[in-house]
């Protein structure tokens, strides 16, 4: 009976031990789990609902329990390190703007610039090295109670809050120019800048002011109007010359001519054969009497009809080549003379405007250059097209074409060219304008010189003043047209334009 009674215990315990431990060890299976891996959102697997159940039951409301308790800890923990960082991030932040502030004040402190700053009503909140010494301010004197009007004069502190300040607030920044007033007295040109810094919602924290001294600038100013002012009287001089000027130089080379020709007579008389012949006439008068014979038989006297039929012969072109120089000698002198009266009747009608054929102005400025031409090889070519008459004091138009076609003719020296060539075109421009082009294939100009060539004084030319195209400029401005320059460069030649107005239908005669 005990036998019996305890198979049957070993039976039932074999059968009911897997119903008890099963659940128990899958309970342990995943506590080890969640132990290995740190992970709470594993669950029991619920087996029955007994006891064990129940204990499955709990064990999964533990972990879940955990796992919302691990999910708050690690959000604080994130935000712990988030505000860690940012905690870090600003004090980076300060820590670069503490830099900055340090290099700016530096910056403020060493600039030769008066830098100020005040609040809205110009109360002086910090004045840099600069402005303590332009104001009188010792360095450790404190700023507060200054305010910015006390230190500049009435007109300064006038332009500064009637325009300066409501500008700055409006725009965020002005300029202009005012003064500062010295513990001495004294006013101190400045051009001054003014930023308004606002706060977020748009009021003006402060006012900051940089100014810079401009004494010497406005000295210099002052000193360049008086230049100009002298300048301009003698460029007005000078203009009033340029065609007494470009007379005399045309006159002048006609002279040399004049020089040369008279050379060429003197050097041919001095060497003229006329001597000779009184020689021969002396043997024909030494052998008087005798004459026939010494002709005819004496072999010296057979030689001298042949040498005075030679020297006759000579004689005969040495005279023509006298006679040339002469008549050369005097159609230079008839053109010194048409040129000097051409230049009296120009300075007689100087100022009167007049309704004229512009080929006729050109002409007259070519019969000025005509000698320069000549003696230089220049040849010139006339590229004339119909055009109205023009309206203007043809003093002024001369003026400016000699200028022109005289240095045209220095460009061609300069460039030294075997074919030296100017062509002059008159044209007509649009309805109511006259082009005259002076072109010649000189030595042309370069590129940043074309953007100077009618400033006063300037000149690429070793003995040149500056003040004929200058001049001209102005010259062609005065009569309503203008004068403008081309060139594709160096050795490539020059091209210069003369506009002038046409005379209107109701003026013309």
């Amino acid at each position: 009976m005990i036998g019996f009674s305890f198979l049957l215990v070993v039976a039932l315990t074999a059968r009911l031990q897997p119903l008890i431990t099963a659940p128990i060890a899958q309970l342990a299976a995943t506590a080890r789990a969640v132990t290995k891996n740190k992970d709470y959102s594993v669950r029991a697997t619920k087996l029955s609902k007994d006891e064990l159940g129940e204990l499955a039951d709990s064990f999964n409301q533990m972990l879940a329990d955990i796992q919302r308790q691990d999910a708050a800890l690690q959000g604080a923990h994130a935000e712990v390190k988030k505000q860690v960082r940012a905690l870090h991030l600003e004090i980076a932040e300060r820590q670069r703007a503490e830099i900055a502030q340090e290099r700016l004040t530096a910056i403020l402190e060493a600039t030769p610039d008066f830098v100020g700053k005040t609040d809205i009503n110009g109360n002086v909140l910090y004045l840099n090295r600069a402005a303590r010494r332009m104001l009188g301010v010792a360095d450790e004197e404190p700023v507060e109670g200054f305010t910015m009007w006390q230190f500049q004069p009435g007109w300064a502190r006038k332009i500064v809050s009637t325009e300066g300040t409501p500008e700055a607030i409006h725009h965020g920044t002005w300029a202009g120019e005012t003064a500062l007033l010295t513990h001495q007295g004294l006013e101190i040109h400045v051009s001054q800048v003014m930023i308004a810094h606002k706060r977020p919602n748009g009021g003006v924290e402060f006012l900051s002011t940089v100014m810079r001294d401009i004494t010497e600038r406005k000295q210099a100013e002052e000193a360049l109007r008086i230049s100009q002012q002298k300048l301009l009287e003698t460029s007005r001089f000078a203009g009033m010359a340029e065609v007494a000027t470009g007379v005399l130089h045309n006159v002048g080379n006609v002279l040399n001519s004049v020089n040369v020709s008279t050379g060429l007579v003197v050097e041919k008389l001095r060497l003229s054969k006329v001597p000779k012949l009184a020689k021969a006439a002396a043997l024909l008068t030494g052998r008087n009497g005798d004459l026939a014979r010494y002709l005819t038989e004496d072999p010296n006297g057979q030689k001298l009809p042949g040498y005075l039929a030679k020297l006759g012969a000579y004689l005969e072109e040495e005279n023509a080549a006298i006679v040339k120089e002469v008549d050369q000698l005097g159609r230079n002198v008839e053109h010194i003379k048409e040129i000097v009266a051409m230049q009296q009747s120009y300075a007689k009608i100087s100022g009167a405007y007049e309704n004229l054929p512009p080929e006729a102005l050109v002409e007259d400025a070519i019969a000025m250059n005509l000698g320069a031409f000549e003696r230089h090889g220049v040849t010139l070519i006339r590229d004339f097209h119909p055009t109205p008459l023009v309206r203007v004091d043809r003093h002024k138009v001369l003026q400016i074409l000699i200028n022109l076609i005289r240095n045209a003719k220095y460009a061609l020296d300069d460039a030294k060219r075997r074919e030296k060539r100017i062509t002059i075109r008159i044209v007509p421009w649009e309805e109511n304008a006259v082009r005259v082009i002076v072109e010649d294939n000189g030595i042309g100009i370069s590129a940043e010189n074309l953007t100077r060539i009618f400033a006063h004084g300037f000149t690429t030319r070793k003995n040149g003043h500056g003040f004929g195209l200058h001049s001209g400029a102005n010259a062609a401005r005065e009569i309503g047209g203008s004068l403008t320059a081309e060139s594709k460069g160096l050795e490539l030649g020059a091209t210069f334009t003369l506009q002038i107005p046409v005379a209107s239908a109701a003026q013309h005669p």
